[in-house]
């Protein structure tokens, strides 16, 4: 009913894809991940160390590591590759 309303051009025009800004999105958001994922590590380390009460940073030092390691392991993982 209503396509009967849409005149023939209209129909076949379809819009073109925004590229850029994809690529914008998904660059911006490596790098909100990689914030994220060594920021909440940091956090968690900062609690054990309080729970543990040792006096040392030992466990902050120990989970910003393996924050770091897991979050450049998901960005290299997940730029395209070079053939």
């Amino acid at each position: 009913m209503y396509s009967e309303m849409i005149p023939e051009d209209k129909k076949s025009e379809k819009k073109p894809l925004k590229r850029a800004g994809n690529a914008y999105l998904k660059y911006s958001q490596l790098g909100i991940q990689l914030f994220v994922t060594i920021g909440l590590c940091g956090w968690l380390g900062f609690k054990m160390d309080e729970w543990w009460n040792n006096g040392k940073s030992l466990y902050i030092i120990i989970m910003i590591f393996i924050g770091a390691f897991g979050a450049f392991y998901m960005l290299f993982k997940s730029l395209p590759k070079d053939n």
